[in-house]
């Protein structure tokens, strides 16, 4: 069987390519567009999919879809219907949307007219959870924004089957609560929450919980909010309204303006809140399964700190590499367990590298090494102080950088940090940067219940050897490392544990402010010449700057 799984039209388009069970390729749209978050029909990332299977569209013979969009359009219709007169611009657009966005036109204008199988937004993600754990029996808990109807579901699975057990729907979203004052404290929803989860530690959450928690009517039920403080059922334009603004007794941030000690505070409940309302679903799954493993779903399982807290009910907890919509994509195709790698993205040969490096020799110098030697270099490069691209392999699905398309550093200077953030990054001050670790050597550096592969927990640091990757109140959000996962990897981490005993990097994603991560060597050079990055390894080319003096030189 031949699958392409797609998810689309909401954030994170992405595309992949199953094979009788295998995941053979999956990319995110933005990768190939540069538009962050992108959500619009996966066209690119599907032509690579079917490049790297060498297949064309006639050869698939189901394309599963992340969600089912009749419900989904019912469901805006049924609300809108609640403030008819008010929401009637809405309607018209929502019409028009869904004609243009009608999985059968789209796939038909790139020649597939087989079958489509459209699966349940949340079963999707809980498919995606499930089938690339370890566990033969889990809980599992999925929370998000919305699907069609779902917020929140929690299923049983055992061995193949899932059972879904329980579930909330909109408007009552514990995703759209911490969108909401994300977008109240200036950043952009559905891409800036990242933001807040870093800001919170600075605040004091006692000046703002009460008020929160204000938004919840506990004699309704489960995770009850009063709509009267939001505008999600008839504006797509803002998220709240001045009644949450009374009851903050805050006026909403701009994007320009300064974070004040107030913002701080906001974040910082708003994380409490989320915690706690995370934590009584946590205890719900144990209680309705009955089970000691966890698996957690959607794109509000990127929060890491509430994840790690998961462990008071649950023995051991997997998040995959990918939680939110664009994960989905693989999971709408997956049925049963599947050995599944993050690295599915596009690779590059030595060649390729070598015509990308020609275009720009007049502003590089490079040479290519043995892997051994590229290893040991880039290892006593990091060691000094200097910060490296990493570009190697496969590129990762998912909104995290696992050591293919990196930006690299010694975790060991406390200024380190403040360097990444300014000067490579341009990004908030306060925006922590998560290590990387060999698995053996991790609870040497940090609390850890278990590895934590796709760096989605945070946990707290026992050393302060690590200042540029530990936030202020003393958490990283760490990433494990096996030489299985990631041999080249594995071995610079190893390496710079041979040169000063701390087989730990700082690791961030290879991109610059408000730019998707790196795709191929010739964004990867073109964007080491833009910024502050000393140097730049790509396969086993070591590529340096050239100097101005050098640059004259050979233009004479």
């Amino acid at each position: 069987m031949t699958q392409l799984g797609i998810s689309a039209f909401y954030h994170d388009s992405a595309a992949c390519l199953v094979v009788n069970g295998q995941v053979i390729a999956a990319a995110e749209e933005e990768r190939f567009t540069g538009i962050k978050h992108d959500d619009s029909f996966p066209i690119n990332a599907i032509k690579y999919c079917l490049e790297q299977g060498r297949i064309k569209i006639s050869d698939i013979k189901e394309v599963c879809w992340y969600e089912k969009p009749k419900i989904k359009e019912q469901r805006a219709y049924k609300i809108f219907n609640k403030r008819f007169l008010r929401t009637l611009l809405l309607r018209l657009k929502a019409r028009k949307r869904f004609k243009t966005q009608n999985p059968f036109v789209l796939l038909k204008s790139i020649g597939y007219r087989g079958r489509v199988k459209f699966v349940d937004h949340h079963r999707s993600h809980t498919n995606f959870s499930y089938y690339t754990s370890p566990f033969k029996e889990a809980a599992i808990l999925t929370v998000d924004g919305v699907g069609e109807w779902e917020t929140v579901t929690i299923s049983h699975a055992i061995g193949k089957n899932i059972k879904k057990v329980y579930s909330i729907n909109f408007p009552h979203s514990l995703g759209m609560l911490y969108s909401t004052i994300t977008s109240f404290l200036g950043f952009k929803p559905n891409e800036g929450e990242y933001k807040v989860m870093g800001l919170s530690p600075y605040g004091d959450p006692s000046k703002y919980f009460g008020k929160l928690n204000e938004l919840f009517d506990r004699s309704k039920g489960d995770l009850y909010l009063l709509q009267r403080y939001f505008t999600w059922e008839y504006s797509d334009q803002v998220m709240f309204n001045k009644r949450l603004c009374r009851l903050l007794e805050l006026a909403p941030r701009l994007p320009e303006e300064p974070v004040t000690q107030d913002h701080m505070d906001l974040a910082a409940a708003l994380q409490k809140i989320y915690e706690r309302e995370f934590l009584y679903l946590v205890k719900k799954s144990k209680e309705l399964t009955g089970t000691t493993n966890l698996c957690l779903g959607g794109g509000c399982a990127y929060n890491g700190v509430a994840n790690a807290l998961a462990y008071k009910y649950f023995n051991s907890v997997h998040v995959p590499f990918a939680p939110s919509d664009a994960g989905s994509a693989i999971g709408a195709c997956l049925k049963t367990h599947t050995n599944i790698s993050p690295y599915l993205g596009p690779q590059f040969s030595d060649r390729q590298v070598y015509r990308s490096l020609q275009k720009y020799k007049r502003y590089i110098s490079y040479y290519k090494l043995s892997p051994k030697k590229i290893t040991q270099k880039t290892a006593q490069l990091l060691s000094a102080q200097n910060i490296v691209g990493w570009v190697q392999g496969r590129m990762e699905f998912g909104a995290r950088a696992l050591g293919n398309r990196s930006i690299l550093a010694s975790p060991r200077h406390p200024m380190m940090r403040e360097r990444l953030n300014q000067v490579i990054k341009k990004r908030e001050s306060f925006r922590p940067f998560a290590p990387s670790v060999i698995e053996d050597k991790a609870n040497m550096f940090f609390n850890l219940k278990e590895p934590v592969p796709y760096m989605n927990m945070v946990v707290d640091a026992k050393t302060d050897v690590l200042p540029a990757a530990t936030h202020i109140d003393g958490s990283c959000r760490v990433q494990t490392v096996t030489k299985e996962q990631n041999e080249k990897y594995y071995l610079l981490l190893e390496e710079m544990g041979r040169l000063c005993n701390i087989p730990v990097l700082l690791n961030t994603s290879f991109n610059l402010k408000d730019q998707t991560i790196t795709l191929d060597p010739d964004q990867a050079i073109k964007r080491f010449l833009e910024s502050k990055i000393n140097f730049l390894v790509i396969n086993n080319f070591l590529i340096k700057k050239k100097t101005d003096d050098q640059k004259n030189t050979e233009s004479n």
